[in-house]
């Protein structure tokens, strides 16, 4: 289906099946499962201060999965890693090939049902937009069953839904706070991991993130985690390769904190640049594109109050944006009506929105970076289009709008 599909839980990597679904979480890895013999089932989580081995399991279920999903793969055709948020369990069971209500995020978000699809009854997009279930691989321009020739995705799920009573009594701490650990400790060195092994199995090409809400915690935490000069001298030849592969990462509503961004954007400029008396570690680091939202009521109750505090900020990047200029990082202040403008011109012809204004309930604002039509089709275009959406042509075109975040409510409201 275009997609290769991997699930991160606090006991092991999965290779889950063609659905998505673990279908015994007891069973490690093994070839002898899984469609077209790719294979299935657990693998160990990698520590911090590791890489898989070559040719081990990871390898082995990536590369036959390639050889089917990828068998078509052209050049320039984008590779992307997509990132989901909170409140996704991809241990859970759901109805395939799509649920509105699944917890399993290759059910909810990685699934290639579009909001038309005449053999779904009520997955018209206004249902779309109150499940927020829309298709990410669809919204990108990836097809279902196309061998990789319109590009291809890699679901990576993560368990970022502990439960109540199992984050206040072990952890004794409220779910979006476990979580929030949770993409740093488990997730973001497994996602280091997925980029490594994709880098040496896919060579020149570049890799591609698109993460939503708490997937930005995973990606930012990755990358600043791969460009952390404390790590091992003997891992640093492969993660420099994996963050040189890293093209673009398109952080939608990012609940991560201003200052974890900042972090990471430090570690990658010093290591491109060779600040410190360090030698340059990386030829070239990632373009972000932030997508922002001050009418995003969710981060503030979320991101900005149950996270753990933080000295010195409690800001998130959804919101904030990074609060500095850096010319590998831009903010996309999707509810601001002069942003909107800009991109509603003729040239450009793109119709976003920040705040969802067809009546579905307010905190939507939070999915509709995704959810509404205009901005998917953006995302699609940055990813696909490159040469037209370079970050430093777009703050040149448009300083007043891209060097800065403003901190209007609902613009235009009673």
């Amino acid at each position: 289906m275009s997609i290769i599909r991997l699930s991160v839980l606090e006991e092991g990597v999965y290779a889950p099946d063609h659905r998505g679904v673990i279908v015994d979480a007891g069973r490690s890895f093994t070839t002898r499962a899984g469609r077209d013999r790719r294979g299935e089932g657990r693998m160990p989580l990698n520590p911090r201060d590791s890489l898989p081995e070559e040719g081990g399991p990871l390898d082995t279920y990536l590369s036959r999965s390639l050889a089917v999903e990828a068998e078509a793969l052209p050049d320039g055709a984008p590779v992307v890693v997509l990132v989901h948020g909170f409140q996704f369990d991809p241990a859970s069971g759901f109805f395939p090939p799509y649920h509105r209500k699944a917890d399993n995020p290759h059910c909810r978000l990685y699934h290639f049902v579009g909001a038309d699809d005449a053999d779904m009854p009520g997955n018209d997009l206004p249902t779309q937009m109150r499940a927020h279930s829309t298709s990410w691989p669809l919204g990108l321009g990836i097809a279902a069953e196309d061998g990789g020739e319109a590009g291809l995705a890699i679901g990576f799920g993560w368990d970022s839904d502990p439960g109540i009573l199992e984050s206040l009594f072990g952890h004794v701490l409220n779910p979006y706070a476990v979580a929030y650990r949770s993409a740093d400790e488990i997730a973001a060195w497994q996602l280091v991991t997925l980029i490594e092994a994709l880098t040496r199995l896919l060579p020149g090409r570049s890799i591609d993130l698109f993460c939503h809400s708490l997937g930005s915690r995973v990606a930012v935490r990755a990358l600043a985690q791969a460009a952390d000069e404390a790590l091992p001298e003997t891992l640093r030849p492969r993660l420099s390769r994996a963050v040189e592969a890293v093209g673009r990462v398109v952080v939608l509503a990012g609940a991560e904190y201003v200052k974890e961004a900042r972090l990471m954007m430090r570690r990658l400029n010093a290591g491109r640049e060779g600040r410190l008396g360090q030698p340059r570690r990386f030829e070239r680091t990632p373009d972000f594109f932030n997508a922002v939202s001050r009418e995003n009521d969710v981060l503030d109750v979320l991101g900005e109050n149950f996270g753990p505090v933080h000295p010195g900020s409690r800001q998130v990047i959804g919101h904030n944006g990074l609060e500095a200029r850096d010319p590998s990082w831009v903010d996309i202040q999707l509810d601001d009506p002069d942003v909107a403008r800009w991109f509603a011109e003729p040239d450009r012809g793109h119709d976003v929105s920040g705040d969802n204004e067809s009546g579905v309930f307010t905190v939507a604002d939070h999915w509709i970076h995704y959810t509404w039509p205009g901005n998917m089709a953006l995302w699609r275009e940055i990813l696909r289009e490159r040469e037209r959406w370079e970050i430093a042509e777009m703050k040149e075109t448009a300083p007043g709008l891209f060097n800065r975040v403003r901190l209007n409510r609902r613009p235009g409201a009673d």
